[in-house]
């Protein structure tokens, strides 16, 4: 018997649905929209909304912060079984964010007009600016609160809900765009509004959300909040929590703003609002490849947090080996199709023939050459935000986002024009990597960092481990107590308290395979055995039907014991026994301390004494 990744896949293809989804209403949602100002309103507005993003980007960075650290943070907290602290940092999250964003809000009458003059160049574009940069300072509390919920939903086994948000927000965003644009006449502000209604309305899955049983994450009082963490702590210290885990989405977003404000400003100075135009394209490509492989990457999010908590190492290793495939698979179709027919995206943003479609075709086919380094930048940001290492990733952030792209970029302006800026963009990503690599390595040279190659899974020394899967069979069950008796023997644990590690995960077993799966189908149990620090810990994980064992306690009694295995016996002879639905699996951890053996002479006097 040996642990294998039954379980962690099909998690991946329960949760990449709803994680691509998500991100195709996301980011379509962002590229329709570039398309219909495109071709409604022309080249131009195209054009504005890429000049607006610094502002966009700076509005949105404490959401993506607070949403993504707190989020991360809740996610380690849930596989370590501690509920109360990851609800304190859902509430402040949620507290904080809301503050913040009506902080920004009050600014509405005074920025926008001196903001979109900065930023465009001329009074033409600033005309187009102004009325979009204005509608999103007001509506930024709706986006922000939209945000949160959204990534805490994904964390907290309601990743269709998160999807559905965001699937119901640009829905609603492009409808309104076209009623806006096309019969209103609205113009940039239209396109504006039309996002803030559409994520007001993406929040009525919040309601469901908070009426679901399977919910993890609850809103903390200030009492518990203090309780939880100490007398001296409090919503301050999640905040701080959130935010810090949080840091390398602050610096991509901070990063992506001051990338867009230098690189735009030289653009529409040095080579005009042609050249302008068509870069916004190629920005929107990057929002295409987003499109492609962010839900999957997304993976890493959802559930990379909760196996980490839960020093799930082979888990870790099976998931990442897998969106690594997912997104190659998916970025080389991507590659080949910006190859052969880059006409067909120009077309789509409203640029279809003349001097700009021929410039619109070199600048996307050298842009996609950096396709392939971005999803494994994206990668490897993703997944150090989750494993709380924010200084590596932070790294990674400030050097894909700012520090190697602008000097590579603007040296490409006056090399060669905007195919200088294109090639920048794709040598600009690998140059990154290798960047990584390096500081990565000397990092855990010198001990900065964990060691364990890239994934920087410590190996545990400290503890003695049995890891590995059994197929839902009640001959498995059996096996799998004999190897659990030959280990126990091996690693010099009492003959007792082998019995009582036995009888438990016997029982346990035993009833996940009776009653836990409807039908035939294959499955497997995931189960791991430690020891370590004093006590003997045993953990058991199925996909199966929700079984929480410690909410049956009394229909087991009435039933004399016999219709759920002796789970009664075994929460009396277990020092602790815990249960949660995490990533919609049942996860029952049973501990027992370990007892220090007595002298020979004294134990067999003590057993004589026993029998009579």
């Amino acid at each position: 018997m040996e642990r294998n990744a039954f379980l962690i896949h099909k998690k991946i293809h329960q949760y990449i649905l709803p994680g691509v989804l998500m991100t195709v209403a996301m980011q379509l949602g962002n590229v329709v929209d570039g398309m219909l100002v495109g071709n409604l309103l022309g080249p131009d507005a195209m054009a504005a909304i890429e000049l607006s993003m610094p502002v966009l980007l700076l509005l949105q960075m404490p959401a993506l912060t607070l949403a993504m650290g707190g989020a991360a943070e809740a996610a380690v907290f849930l596989g370590k079984r501690k509920m109360e602290e990851a609800g304190g940092v859902f509430t402040a999250s949620l507290a904080a964010g809301a503050a913040i964003s009506i902080f920004f809000a009050l600014f509405t009458p005074f920025l926008p007009g001196t903001l979109s003059h900065a930023l465009a160049g001329n009074e033409r574009m600033a005309a187009l600016v102004e009325p979009y940069i204005a509608v999103n300072f007001g509506g930024i509390p709706i986006l922000t609160i939209a945000i949160i919920f959204c990534y805490f939903m994904n964390a907290d086994n309601h990743p269709q809900l998160g999807s559905a948000l965001f699937l119901i927000a640009n829905g609603v965003n492009l409808a309104l765009d076209i009623l806006f644009l096309k019969v209103f006449r609205m113009g940039m502000a239209g396109s504006a509004l039309s996002t803030v209604i559409g994520y007001f309305t993406g929040m009525v899955t919040v309601i469901f959300y908070f009426r679901s049983k399977h919910r993890m994450l609850r809103l903390s009082g200030y009492g518990k909040m203090l309780k939880s963490i100490g007398e001296k702590a409090g919503m301050l210290t999640y905040v701080k929590m959130a935010a810090g885990a949080g840091i390398p989405s602050a610096a991509f977003t901070l990063m992506s703003a001051l990338k867009s404000v230098i690189i735009n400003s030289a653009i529409v100075r040095f080579l005009g609002n042609d050249s302008m135009a068509v870069y916004s394209v190629c920005a929107n490509a990057v929002l295409i490849a987003e499109l492609c492989v962010g839900g999957v990457i997304g993976l890493i999010p959802n559930i990379a947090g909760i196996l980490y908590g839960e020093k799930d190492y082979y888990g870790i290793r099976a998931l990442c080996k897998r969106v690594l495939t997912y997104s190659y698979l998916t970025i080389a179709a991507l590659f080949i199709l910006f190859l052969l027919f880059p006409q067909w995206i120009a077309g789509l943003f409203g640029i279809s023939g003349g001097e700009m479609l021929g410039m619109c075709r070199l600048a996307l086919r050298i842009f996609a050459f950096g396709f392939p380094f971005y999803v494994y930048n994206k990668f490897l940001m993703s997944y150090y935000q989750t494993i709380i290492q924010p200084g590596l990733s932070t790294v990674i952030t400030v050097l894909q986002g700012f520090v190697v792209v602008v000097p590579f970029t603007l040296a490409g302006i006056f090399w060669m024009g905007l195919p200088g800026v294109c090639m920048a963009a794709a040598v600009s990503e690998a140059f990154t990597i290798l960047l990584c690599v390096l500081y990565r390595m000397w990092g855990q040279r010198i001990g900065r960092f964990p060691s364990g190659g890239r994934y920087m899974l410590p190996k545990i020394t400290e503890e003695t481990c049995l890891d590995f899967s059994i197929e839902n069979h009640l001959e498995d069950v059996i096996k799998l107590r004999d190897a659990l008796f030959a280990f126990c023997g091996e690693n010099g644990i009492r003959e007792k308290d082998a019995r009582l590690i036995g009888l438990a995960l016997e029982e346990i077993c035993a009833n996940i395979v009776r009653y836990g799966y409807r039908g035939d189908k294959k499955n497997f149990i995931d189960i791991g055995f430690t020891i370590q620090d004093g006590r003997y810990i045993l953990r058991i994980r199925d996909d199966g039907i929700p079984f929480n064992p410690l909410e049956y306690q009394a229909d087991e009694a009435e039933n004399g014991g016999v219709a759920l295995g002796g789970i009664a016996l075994i929460r009396k002879i277990m020092s602790d026994f815990q249960y949660m639905r995490v990533l919609n699996m049942n996860n029952s951890i049973m501990e027992l301390k370990i007892e220090l053996k007595e002298e020979p002479e004294k134990e067999w006097k003590k057993e004589r004494a026993q029998e009579g």
